[in-house]
């Protein structure tokens, strides 16, 4: 079985390359039968999500399909919603959906140690129990971050604070959901 992950930034793809060898199910491996497919945005990503379809509906072995979108402002039930009727007027293979609340960072914040492993200047013990922290999915957690470490960039951020993340303790619901996503979807 081949995993097709369509995702909206490289951003996320970093982030994957580092969670998911420790998540994988046995007998998936990145880059053998499981891909990680950035896009640019979202615009870039839902122009994609009925081609891919088609094209791996009609591929050579069974493809599942697993597509990561943030939440950002919209209402995620709605737009799961959305993504759901594209997949499904577009082709018959199996796909999961994942809305990232609010967005990746969001799941940064969910273990604040691994943050100060690549941030030591943050302290994680300042922030983890004050309230706007405590579902680190509620808040916009890139402009938080942003507001507690000026230096914190996109790309640098989603290739080192993965490689500590606490995968079983971590206080994002969305991340969470994620998680038990995947080991049921391809299970």
């Amino acid at each position: 079985m081949r995993v097709e992950f369509l995702l909206e930034e490289p951003s996320m793809e970093n982030f994957l390359r580092e969670i998911l060898p420790k998540v994988l199910p046995n007998g998936y491996t990145l880059n053998e039968n499981c891909f990680l497919r950035p896009h640019n945005g979202k615009s870039d990503l839902m122009n994609s999500i009925p081609k891919k379809v088609k094209a791996f509906s009609n591929f050579y072995e069974p493809v599942k399909i697993v597509i990561l979108h943030d939440q950002d402002s919209n209402d995620c039930k709605e737009l799961k919603r959305i993504i759901q009727d594209i997949c499904q007027s577009n082709g018959n293979c199996p796909v999961m959906i994942r809305i990232v609340c609010k967005e990746l960072e969001s799941w940064y914040l969910g273990d604040m140690s691994a943050i100060e492993k690549v941030y030591p200047k943050f302290k994680a013990r300042n922030y983890q129990n004050k309230e706007k922290f405590r579902n680190p999915d509620l808040c916009n957690a890139f402009d938080e971050l942003r507001k507690l470490i000026p230096e914190i960039q996109k790309g640098f951020a989603s290739k080192n604070i993965p490689k500590y993340l606490n995968i079983t303790q971590n206080q994002s619901i969305s991340f969470q959901q994620f998680l038990s996503g995947i080991n049921k979807f391809l299970n």
